[in-house]
């Protein structure tokens, strides 16, 4: 006998440069489901997508190359989020109180959010375009930018991991030259 229920729970999220409905599922579990299969999964839809990198980091309170040490995992307003420790190797703009800071990201490695940003990996090292968490519980954590500005490094580039990869008005460089984007955000930085 397979028992399935479904409910969902419906949150207005405001980000800097993008507002987002969530909407959270969750369904039961049978017997037959794997126990790594996802049970949950949130529903993103944003009002605003950047598509300009300029107007990106305008919007940003700053931008960070920093590299993931580890994640916890907990809920914001009932949401599922992540939590990223990450230690700051270069401040590109703006500033962080830190040399550590937080980093949430919708969703957990047992609840998808396809919608957003794909969440950080401890060991990697990444671009990213971030802004204080609005949240009253958290307001010493940091966020991706619009959910769009993150790249993780690969070799002498940084390959874009915002979310959705595709779709309408989604033009934010697939992947950027690391040291000369380093060099263009500074110089942006000091006009």
């Amino acid at each position: 006998m397979k028992i399935s229920t479904k409910r969902q729970h419906a949150v207005r999220l405001t980000v800097t440069g993008a507002v987002a409905l969530v909407i959270l599922s969750s369904s039961g579990c049978t017997a037959e489901q794997s126990r790594n299969e996802p049970r949950q999964r949130i529903s993103v839809s944003q009002v605003n997508r950047y598509t300009d990198l300029d107007q990106m980091q305008r919007d940003s309170s700053a931008v960070v190359v920093a590299h993931a040490v580890d994640s916890t995992t907990g809920t914001n307003d009932r949401i599922p989020i992540t939590k990223t420790s990450a230690k700051i190797r270069k401040v590109l703009a703006g500033s962080v109180p830190e040399s550590s800071i937080n980093v949430q990201q919708l969703g957990t490695d047992r609840v998808d959010s396809p919608d957003t940003s794909r969440l950080m990996k401890s060991g990697e090292t990444y671009l990213l375009y971030l802004s204080k968490d609005s949240g009253k519980e958290n307001g010493e954590d940091f966020v991706i930018t619009g959910g769009d500005g993150i790249y993780v490094l690969q070799g002498h580039r940084y390959v874009y991991r915002g979310g959705p990869p595709t779709g309408p008005g989604k033009s934010l460089p697939a992947e950027l030259p690391a040291d000369e984007t380093e060099k263009k955000v500074t110089s942006q930085q000091q006009q």
